[in-house]
């Protein structure tokens, strides 16, 4: 028996220094991927050995790889940022088979890009997992890492970014409550079961409400959005053009049509919520920035005098905050897309801030605004796929501009005599009364580069055969629109999304019968 235990206590000391040893080495190899300031020559000397050809990478934007991509990626990492690495802990277990392990790190990189102004901590947890390559008597066990993975605290995240952090706590997290104490409880108030209301929500019943059998069952939905949101939230609802939802189905059916280029997929579908989501976002950041340069054009023209910013029923100080609340929750959408996509979002706030100007300076306003409204058809794709393919997404994202110098033409109309009086330039007062002949221009454009995007991905026959519906919609919409009468433009502008619509619906059927 004294013999057993001395065997037992031997080999759980050659254990004990084993992971000792391994903890030592894995140490070294966290220190040296995760300060960029390591030279490629001593990442290839010391941390390239242990990398296992069929190494897997994982972090919140992607995943898979080899070796050869690890080491490109590794590269690609020390030569673009600037990070250091604070380790708190790290510990290796072994598995039963005494073969395989893993080594969990925990710690925080320090983005030290731009250190004069801030250094962003970021919490982390880093996972190898490893095989053993020789045996535990050896003085220094060899291993290889087939697997490293990432995981970072969105949370710690998002509170570390200056300003952004402050919105997430003070803004975006009362937020939700705000929503849930002026929005779900009056939805919930009127239209859940008397026994609900009073006794989950604790809203006393009224005696009308009780009395009155022809009430008792009564249900009715909101007409508007007015209708669920509390009035001191009017303005802002106004300002953001949520009660106008054709502009925001106008920029998110490109962004579907790109999606469902990728593929048909739940995945896909997920994707195309999250664009949803950042679409309505995005919009309404667009148009109260819009409204923030415009105010004084505003003032003066009639169908937008109305307008909460060119009224004065909000403030300049309330616009710029909105639009920040909005860019602000904009970016957490963003942030659950892949980091090519989160690269192209953030470029895409260039054209946002532009546009407004455009349309002091030059006749064609409306391409800076289908360069900018359609900026997700680049995005889509890529966030599908991981990678821009400029042969698919290219003919698909001019067609999206050629859609919007269409209907964004039309739209102008409603507003040229105004534009006359104060200096505002757009295509409908350049084209005059050539103005159908360019939208049937546009309307080529839009149906010959959606052919060419559809045969770079080999669309089947049912994706062409659709587009000749959208050819004849088109069509329609130019013989029949009065470009003299305000409402005839608007029913027209507003139609526009049922081109989107068959668009999608061509691409869709396309992939059924590929």
């Amino acid at each position: 028996m004294p013999e057993n235990l001395e065997l037992c206590s031997k080999d759980s000391r050659d254990q004990n220094k084993l992971i000792h040893q391994l903890e030592q080495q894995l140490s070294i190899i966290t220190r040296l991927l995760y300060t960029t300031s390591v030279s490629g020559v001593e990442l290839d000397r010391s941390v390239l050995p242990y990398i296992a050809n069929d190494i897997v990478f994982k972090d919140p934007w992607q995943e898979g790889g080899n070796k050869h991509l690890y080491r490109v990626g590794m590269k690609g990492f020390h030569n673009m940022f600037h990070f250091t690495f604070d380790t708190f802990q790290l510990n290796v277990k072994l598995n039963d088979d005494q073969k395989t392990g893993r080594c969990i790190v925990d710690g925080i990189m320090n983005v030290n890009q731009f250190s004069w102004i801030y250094s962003y901590p970021l919490r982390s947890i880093l996972v190898y997992e490893f095989r053993l390559l020789n045996s535990q008597t050896v003085d220094v066990p060899q291993f290889e890492i087939f697997r490293h993975e990432e995981m970072w605290s969105l949370a710690d995240m998002i509170d570390a970014i200056p300003i952004v952090g402050w919105l997430y706590k003070n803004i975006f997290r009362r937020g939700f409550g705000y929503f849930f104490i002026f929005i779900m409880i009056p939805l919930l108030r009127n239209r859940c079961p008397l026994f609900l209301r009073s006794t989950i929500l604790r809203i006393p019943s009224t005696s009308v409400y009780v009395n009155n059998s022809q009430n008792k069952n009564s249900f009715s939905l909101p007409r508007t959005v007015f209708d669920v949101i509390p009035k001191p939230l009017h303005p802002y609802v106004r300002l953001s053009r949520i009660d106008k939802p054709t502009g925001s189905w106008v920029i998110f059916l490109p962004c579907a049509w790109s999606i469902a280029l990728a593929g048909t997929t739940l995945a896909n579908l997920y994707l195309a919520g999250l664009f949803g989501i950042g679409t309505i976002l995005l919009r309404g950041a667009g148009c109260t920035i819009n409204d923030l340069w415009d105010k004084e054009f505003d003032r003066r023209v009639e169908r937008t005098k109305s307008r909460p910013i060119a009224s004065g029923e909000l403030s300049i100080k309330q616009g710029i905050l909105w639009a920040g609340v909005q860019l602000s929750l904009g970016f957490l959408v963003l942030i659950q897309l892949n980091f090519p996509t989160i690269v192209m979002g953030v470029f895409s706030l260039i054209p946002l801030f532009i546009y407004p100007v455009m349309k002091r300076y030059t006749n064609w306003p409306q391409i800076c605004l289908g360069i900018t409204l359609n900026w997700g058809v680049l995005m889509g794709f890529t966030a599908a796929t991981g990678f821009l393919y400029p042969a698919v997404i290219m003919p698909l994202y001019f067609a999206s501009i050629a859609w919007t110098l269409h209907y964004d033409t039309i739209y102008a109309h409603q507003d040229k005599q105004d534009d006359i009086l104060v200096g505002v330039k757009s295509t409908a007062l350049l084209f005059g009364k050539d103005s159908k002949l360019w939208l049937r221009a546009f309307s080529i454009g839009i149906i010959s580069h959606l052919i060419t995007a559809g045969l770079s991905v080999d669309q089947a026959w049912p994706y062409y055969a659709g587009l000749v519906g959208v050819g004849y919609h088109l069509h329609r919409q130019i013989e029949t629109v009065n470009l003299n009468d305000k409402q005839s433009c608007w029913t027209t502008f507003v139609s526009n999304r049922y081109t989107g619509f068959m668009i999608l619906a061509c691409i869709l059927a396309g992939n059924f019968f590929k």
